[in-house]
């Protein structure tokens, strides 16, 4: 068996700042560290996080006053930090900072006038955080969504949820200009971020080219998910693989060339013991 390990593994800049702060902040903190959600989309670094003392909550409510809360990654609603400042809550948000820039140009169309459309999985805390930014923004998740009329005589900004992939997004914008001749002006932002793209047009090549696909990373990670889909699409066995304990590698041939390929959170030295599982006596 030969592993064909693709450039674009281990961590984006994003969660790997993410990630940095966050340990950064529990090796300053002799109290526990509380966390809105899940930090990054991936169950063993989350995990790995919690042994160290870090408690993840579903909402500022059920921190207690005057303690630390990490707000996630991929964004978190505005009305978070109102709750927080009233309960005396101290914030560290590791927003990633293409998210944040995504969040500016939702409130510029906003301000704008014109009719925000954000192409996205509707209940992504991502889609949901810039939601709260546009109340009435329309979110579209599937060509099947795209309404008829919809946007007469208006001014629109299409941006899209950082983790898309980009046939998807241009499929969407064409659909919603066939299905809306009537609109004023169309704005196009094409919001999904460059890690994203590099890794979705890498997993294209490498599933062509290999006999065998593993995507490494957690199945709640939006933009892993999209890489298998992707992958299976073009090379029927291509694998999500969330851990070395996985099942998967009983299906795994023994010959051949193996690619491997990561979501953006999934850290480095899981990909390692991946590679190391295959190379296993089997």
């Amino acid at each position: 068996m030969r592993v064909k390990l693709a450039r674009h593994t281990g961590f984006c800049a994003g969660v790997k700042r993410a990630i940095s702060i966050t340990e950064k902040t529990l090796e300053a903190s002799d109290d526990a560290v509380y966390c809105l959600g899940a930090i990054i989309h991936n169950a063993q670094v989350m995990a790995r996080l919690q042994s160290r003392n870090l408690v993840q909550v579903d909402s500022p409510a059920k921190v207690p006053a005057g303690s630390k809360l990490i707000l996630p990654s991929h964004g978190s609603p505005h009305k978070v930090r109102s709750e927080a400042r009233r309960r005396r809550i101290r914030l560290i948000d590791v927003m990633c900072p293409y998210v944040s820039s995504v969040h500016a140009i939702c409130s510029r169309i906003r301000k704008a006038g014109m009719k925000v459309v954000i192409i996205g999985d509707k209940d992504h805390p991502e889609v949901r955080a810039l939601a709260e930014l546009a109340p009435d923004a329309s979110i579209i998740s599937d060509i099947g969504g795209i309404r008829h009329n919809a946007f007469c005589a208006c001014d629109v900004g299409i941006i899209s949820q950082t983790t898309q992939s980009r046939e998807k997004f241009l499929a969407m914008v064409s659909g919603i200009l066939e299905k809306n001749p009537k609109v004023r002006s169309v704005h196009i932002y094409n919001t999904i971020c460059l890690d994203t793209s590099c890794r979705q047009e890498e997993v294209r090549d490498l599933a062509r080219s290999v006999d065998q696909l593993l995507v490494i990373g957690s199945r709640s990670s939006a933009n892993t998910n999209r890489l298998y889909n992707i992958g299976r699409r073009i090379n029927r066995r291509t694998y999500l693989v969330e851990s070395a304990a996985s099942g998967v590698f009983n299906r795994i041939g023994r010959h051949g060339t193996v690619g491997i390929i990561s979501g953006a959170s999934a850290p480095d030295w899981l990909v390692q013991q991946i590679v190391r599982k295959l190379k296993e006596p089997r």
